[in-house]
């Protein structure tokens, strides 16, 4: 056991930061069972975490894309504005002119380490961290699991405060690859979705996949305790953007972009006691956070907002909307969409013959061919140029309203307040077509 003396020097020092990512969680967690995402989902590590610290019911990602959404939450700025619209394995990287996370936080004080999943950059070491890891592509829980315990006994007695950033493969289609599928018949099938056996298998396998995180989890926070770091790390559970199932990932409709967030740092009456942010934050308001918690300087050309003055209680909301974004994926699609607190707007900017863009790995899933070959009423339709919903008498998003005399003025608001974002940060959908930022030198 450490001397009081140590544990107190420890307390005083900045606290070392754990920023885990998975990828493409969305909300659902044991602790986010909600009427959007309902669940049977037992994760009892990650639910405790969030029991003893923070957690965020209304934070949205900037796009429902992996890479594009990292390279939001890493810059704090919007993926049209930090260059990165599109996927690192078909073709993109984050432009070097960008500072991240990493940079920020060594300029404040920090060694910067990266363990596993990245998707920001074809070249890692552009990125600020100090090491990185040296495994190819597979970063799962099973194969990294040795390295991040071990990093915390390695590190145990560091003279500067580290942050460690985890990016696992896992929650990625295919599902089964991580985990053992739970029973299909105690799953619970969200209802943006159809209750079929189809989607009640892909949903099984996702619980048998976030289960495998979930025990990594636990493990992780046992090694911190051990190695006497629990009370001086503040640990972030989040994920890139929502499930990949039909409306949700790749699309702007709530099961892409909302999120889960869960920040706990027991030294600190700030992310300690369980207690539930209900307001809207984006994944831009993230670094900015971090660096106002620790004392460092909030870069002024970012987008993001620090919400720290909602756990001081000195606000009880930064945002008033959020705005998400889309420009390529397995193809072009730009879309943009602001939500607010009541309603979302969204602006298809190119014609599609259906009603929204199936990614391959879901149009490949049992989901997506359910969609696709039984239940076309619910996809093989011409998608309208803009799209307008109530969030409050339709969550699910299914009557678009654009055309609804009632609902004109909200509908004039919203797409005036969407083409303003859009314009002040100098978006390049509104000089057309968006080029492809290829890199044929390297291609995952």
């Amino acid at each position: 056991m450490q001397s009081e003396q140590v544990i107190r020097i420890k307390l005083i020092m900045k606290p070392n930061i754990v920023l885990f990512i998975t990828h493409d969680q969305g909300q659902l967690l044991g602790c986010y069972n909600t009427p959007l995402m309902p669940n049977s989902l037992k994760t009892p590590n990650i639910d405790g975490l969030a029991a003893n610290g923070i957690r965020f019911t209304n934070y949205f990602c900037t796009t429902p894309l992996c890479s594009p959404s990292r390279g939001s939450m890493i810059t704090s700025k919007y993926p049209h504005k930090n260059g990165l619209m599109g996927l690192v394995n078909r073709g993109w990287s984050l432009p070097k002119t960008n500072k991240t996370l990493a940079m920020y936080l060594k300029e404040n004080g920090y060694t910067t380490h990266l363990i596993g999943f990245q998707h920001e950059s074809q070249d890692p070491s552009s990125l600020g961290y100090d090491t990185i890891s040296k495994r190819d592509f597979k970063y799962t829980c099973k194969l990294m699991e040795n390295e991040i315990l071990r990093f915390f006994s390695d590190h145990k007695h560091d003279k500067d405060p580290f942050y460690l950033c985890i990016g696992t493969h896992e929650v990625h289609i295919p599902f089964k690859a991580w985990g053992d599928p739970v029973n299909p018949k105690n799953v619970k099938v969200p209802p943006f979705l159809p209750n079929h056996i189809s989607i009640k298998k892909d949903l099984a396998e996702l619980y048998g996949a976030i289960h495998t995180v979930d025990t990594l989890i636990g493990k992780i926070l046992l090694e911190l305790e051990i190695n006497g770091l629990k009370d001086n790390t503040l640990f972030i559970y989040t994920t890139d953007h929502g499930i990949a199932f039909p409306r949700a990932k790749s699309t702007l409709y709530d099961p892409g972009i909302k999120i889960l967030l869960n920040i706990s740092l027991p030294n600190s009456n700030l992310f300690n006691g369980g207690k539930v942010i209900d307001g809207i934050l984006s994944n831009i308001d993230l670094l900015p956070t971090i660096l106002d918690f620790i004392g460092g300087e909030i870069p002024k050309d970012i987008d993001g907002k620090t919400f720290l003055p909602i756990l001081k209680d000195e606000k009880e909301i930064i945002r008033t909307e959020i705005f998400a974004e889309k420009t390529y994926h397995d193809k072009y699609d730009p879309i943009r969409g602001i939500r607010t607190k009541d309603y979302k707007y969204i602006r298809n900017f190119e014609k599609s013959d259906t009603l929204y863009k199936l990614p391959l790995d879901i149009f490949k899933s049992r989901s997506g061919k359910l969609i696709r070959k039984q239940m076309q009423d619910l996809y093989e339709k011409p998608r309208m140029e803009e799209e307008l919903y109530n969030l409050e008498k339709d969550p699910n998003e299914k009557n678009n309203l654009i055309n609804n005399p009632k609902y004109r003025d909200i509908a004039s608001d919203l797409r005036k307040r969407l083409f303003n974002w859009m314009k002040e940060t100098n978006d390049p959908l509104l000089k057309g077509k968006v080029e492809h930022q290829y890199n044929n030198k390297k291609r995952w």
